[in-house]
């Protein structure tokens, strides 16, 4: 079987391979088993002078929505991606065309169970936004003239994102197995965890859900908010809210002295949400918030949020410490404590690689600035070491750049280190208090007295079942992720093989029995047997030479 009759439409699997071929990655193509003639008979366009991680870009914008979202989400991990690709993709924008109304309608009334006149007055069918998953609606509340935003899925971009998932996993694989370079990405998982954010990202109840914890554990609510959502009208693809007027945070009309009152709030409102809830909006950019008449900040779309554990934000302050120390060798304990390694870390490499950040950004530490620039820079050398960290902590420090260029679009004069220092001085009382430190040792003694108690039970366990016989090892084969699809190939093709004999014989039996209709003196029956038994038989030995040539210059770049 061709390698893509895995994939449920072939035709957008030439699609992909033809943008990627007008990129100049005709070279990744011809490692992976991308059918040959597709690669051959594609001509690719000159793109022009443009980088690697530029091109990568651009083809991203041209492949479509899925690989957009795919593109920003992977925008938030600089443990596994180079800075400047990260650069690149924080320029990823959802170039879409709205959908026409009429192909809105039929979901939105679905998902509200009735004609939208029952719901709703004034609807307005032009949108208000347009995105990549979702449009955006105005209309008012029937009987209540309540102004509200509707937010609908566009139809069937569940099953197109799927498709385009699938994709994205096949190529993942191709890779991670055919380019020894990349396999200490482990691109597989990275893709899985792509498709659960985007299976997030479908599902608007989450998005729902997230704005209202906000309000709930909002410490300021006299000053920021997030739209109260109409829990009754919300499904997994509507989401209706209430209606905001106000304007974005760079709009040229708020005065100075109002702009910086707003931009101190703003700052008080995120470092609330980081150090005192743990619970923050995870792209807090200008598109994301408005000024109401009212001098008050609205944030809307709670689609990405972040979620910090007490033990993550301690781990956040003491990573501050150990920079404004410049430690090094402190700041890469603290990496190890935050994240994972599949691998053994070299601490030595770890540490000078710290050493050159803090390096870079010296002047930055002296004036507290740059935080979230900082922190994206220390989890690139943390991932480049094998130390992957929570994606939570990859949300705030672009969280922080946001806020910063935000608030400085308010105020030059803003600095985000004064106003968060009430708060770092509030969580080291938090951490270090007596009280707490004497709750934490019980705790901590109750826990490892659990552990022992229950160890002889644990040994008991295992016991039993070596008498018993029931203990086994699992040994993991590696390099035969072929295989399967090997053998499965073989099979197809003798089923095929078998089916086409007897589709001659069959036919033999009836070309000499005389059964109408006839086509040329024959019984059509036997005739069309024939017609496909020749055809099948072209499409096996197409099969097999093309696998040949796919495999055959792998094998003379081995020899070299």
């Amino acid at each position: 079987m061709p390698a893509f009759s895995i994939f449920r439409d072939a035709v957008r699997a030439k699609q992909i391979i033809a943008i990627l071929l007008k990129y100049r990655f005709d070279e990744i193509l011809s490692k992976i088993d991308t059918p040959a003639a597709w690669i051959t008979k594609i001509t690719p366009a000159v793109s022009g002078h443009h980088t690697l991680w530029q091109r990568v870009r651009l083809a991203i914008e041209e492949l479509g929505p899925t690989f957009v979202k795919a593109g920003q989400l992977l925008s938030t991990r600089p443990d596994i991606l180079p800075r400047e690709l990260i650069v690149e993709l924080h320029e990823l924008r959802n170039k879409v065309k709205a959908v026409p109304f009429t192909e809105i309608s039929p979901l939105l009334e679905k998902e509200l169970g009735g004609a939208l006149e029952n719901f709703f007055e004034g609807f307005d069918e032009t949108p208000v936004a347009a995105g990549s998953v979702g449009q955006v609606y105005r209309a008012n509340l029937k009987g209540e003239m309540r102004p509200v935003i509707i937010k609908a899925q566009r139809p069937n971009i569940r099953k197109n994102i799927l498709t385009d998932l699938e994709m994205i996993q096949w190529f993942a694989d191709q890779l991670h197995e055919n380019i020894a370079g990349l396999r200490p990405f482990d691109l597989p998982t990275v893709v899985e965890e792509l498709r659960q954010g985007l299976l997030n990202e479908l599902d608007f109840t989450i998005e729902a859900r997230n704005a209202d914890l906000f309000n709930s554990l909002n410490q300021f609510p006299e000053q920021v908010f997030a739209p109260a959502v109409i829990d009754r009208f919300t499904t997994e693809r509507l989401i209706v809210t209430e209606y905001v007027a106000g304007v974005p945070p760079d709009d040229r009309s708020l005065d100075k002295t109002h702009a910086a009152e707003l931009a101190q709030m703003g700052g008080n409102s995120f470092f609330s949400q980081i150090a005192v809830t743990g619970f923050f909006h995870g792209d807090p950019h200008p598109g994301n918030l408005l000024i109401t008449p009212d001098r008050r900040i609205c944030f809307i779309d709670w689609g990405l949020a972040g979620q910090l554990t007490q033990r993550m934000r301690f781990h956040l302050i003491d990573l501050f410490s150990a920079c404004n120390e410049r430690n090094a060798e402190k700041v890469a304990r603290i990496a190890m404590r935050m994240g994972a390694s599949s691998r053994r870390v070299d601490q030595v490499r770890l540490e000078k690689a710290v050493t050159t950040v803090l390096f870079k950004f010296d002047d930055d530490l002296r004036e507290m600035d740059n935080l979230g620039h900082l922190i994206f820079e220390l989890i690139f050398v943390f991932g480049s070491n094998g130390i992957h960290v929570a994606r939570d902590y990859t949300l705030l420090a672009k969280a922080v750049i946001s806020i910063e260029e935000t608030a400085h679009a308010l105020d030059p004069d803003f600095n985000l280190a004064a106003v968060g220092n009430p708060y770092v001085r509030r969580m080291t009382w938090e951490r270090w208090n007596p009280v707490n430190l004497a709750r934490s040792g019980i705790d901590l003694t109750r826990e490892r007295v659990g552990t022992l108690m229950e160890l002889p039970l644990d040994l008991q366990r295992v016991l039993h079942r070596l008498e018993d016989q029931d203990l086994g090892i699992l040994l993991e084969h590696r390099g035969f992720a072929n295989v399967g699809e090997t053998i499965h190939d073989a099979f197809s093709r003798l089923a095929l093989a078998v089916i086409i004999g007897s589709l001659i014989i069959g036919s033999s039996f009836v070309i000499n029995t005389g059964v109408e209709p006839l086509l040329w003196g024959y019984p059509a029956i036997g005739i069309l047997g024939y017609i496909l038994s020749v055809f099948m038989g072209i499409y096996i030995a197409f099969d097999i030479l093309r696998s040949h040539k796919v495999k055959e210059p792998r094998k003379k770049r081995r020899r070299r």
